[in-house]
């Protein structure tokens, strides 16, 4: 699906990347985000149209496993999934056998 609008927006000092190192179970706190690629698609066969925001580092865009963004509060929001109190509450969540440990 083509993109019918991609934008680049500066992101607010204080967002991060989240990554998700699988092999070790724990996440852990990655690149500052330095600006925000938005992308807009049309929906096929329909008028709709849907956008996404893509985080980007000084090294482009995020990692494969970034899985979300650190907020400036402190907050965690995982893509397409949900937002957390902290990276703590996120571990608990995503690995409660290790947070326990």
């Amino acid at each position: 699906m083509e993109a019918i609008s991609i934008q680049i927006v500066p992101a607010q000092p204080g967002f991060f990347t989240v990554i998700d190192f699988g092999d070790s179970k724990e996440v852990a706190i990655g690149e500052p985000i330095i600006a925000w690629r938005i992308e807009t698609h049309s929906v096929a066969k329909s008028d709709n149209v849907f956008s996404t925001c893509i985080p980007i580092t000084v090294d482009g865009d995020a990692v494969s496993n970034c899985i979300g963004v650190q907020n400036p509060d402190n907050t965690v929001t995982v893509f397409e999934d949900s937002t957390y109190r902290s990276l703590i509450e996120l571990q608990a969540h995503r690995y409660p056998h290790e947070a326990a440990a």
